[in-house]
């Protein structure tokens, strides 16, 4: 039995999530428009590449480029579970070239087993699949590219570069639209930063990735709102969070406590 699961985002029409879990699945030799990610969470495969032959089994990371040829042959007596995000090509050549990277040519697998790379993992899928605004999703699929692209082609040394100057126009505009949908791209047009090396620059002078200030922002806001009695209801909209539910664990998650309990609190 197989069972494929597909997610898009309107706001990011340059990707899209597959989400397969199946006893046995194989295709025949194609190739895709776009880049593809895969990572694998269970079974043992091997992926075939230009007569190349590649292992590729559990908590492995697969990175195959646009227009590359290739099949990937599960063996039978495994179960067969994988994610795969698909990225647009012309958006991941911007990445490598943002990042000091050469673009990838051909394929490669890494395998992530440590911690923090399988952390970075379950929070795009997380993003991808739940209700995190357009800022957020990007992001953790920047943080993924750059795992894998690690693997493929380094930061070439000297053209990486950092306007920090500019961070403090993307800290004010977080601060003055918190409440509204942000993406990156329009944080990459008023800071006149690129969005690749803008979320490694900011979180070395904040501390935390832009998405995460914005949330800190919307739970401050909470907070006041909380303490002039006003709705939960009424103040998880205007706060900007996706529905009451997606406030109050966020809510939880930052201070420890309900909304509800908070309120209560004197």
């Amino acid at each position: 039995m197989t069972e494929v699961q597909f997610y898009r985002d309107s706001d990011l029409p340059f990707f899209e999530l597959k989400l397969c879990d199946s006893s046995r699945l194989a295709y025949k030799k194609h190739a895709h428009e776009e880049y593809s990610l895969g990572i694998v969470d269970a079974g043992r495969s091997t992926l075939w590449c230009g007569g190349r032959l590649l292992a590729v089994g559990p908590q492995s990371v697969v990175l195959i480029p646009a227009g590359v040829i290739h099949a990937c042959n599960p063996q039978a007596e495994n179960q067969w579970r994988y994610k795969m995000l698909f990225l647009d090509a012309g958006w991941v050549n911007q990445f490598f070239a943002a990042t000091g990277r050469p673009a990838a040519g051909c394929p490669a697998v890494k395998a992530m087993t440590d911690k923090q790379a399988l952390a970075v993992i379950g929070n795009m899928v997380a993003s991808l699949t739940g209700p995190s605004g357009p800022l957020a999703k990007e992001a953790s699929i920047i943080s993924l590219l750059e795992q894998a692209a690690n693997a493929v082609s380094p930061v070439l040394p000297g053209r990486r570069t950092k306007e920090l100057s500019k961070l403090a126009v993307i800290r004010d505009y977080l601060h003055a639209h918190f409440r509204q949908k942000i993406t990156l791209a329009a944080l990459e047009q008023v800071s006149g930063l690129n969005r690749f090396t803008m979320l490694r620059a900011f979180k070395e002078e904040f501390a935390v990735p832009p998405h995460t200030y914005q949330t800190l922002l919307r739970i401050n806001y909470a907070k006041r709102q909380l303490r002039q009695n006003k709705p939960v209801t009424e103040i998880a909209y205007a706060a900007g969070f996706y529905d009451q539910s997606h406030f109050i664990k966020v809510f939880k998650g930052h201070t420890g406590v309900t909304p509800e309990k908070y309120q209560r609190l004197r």
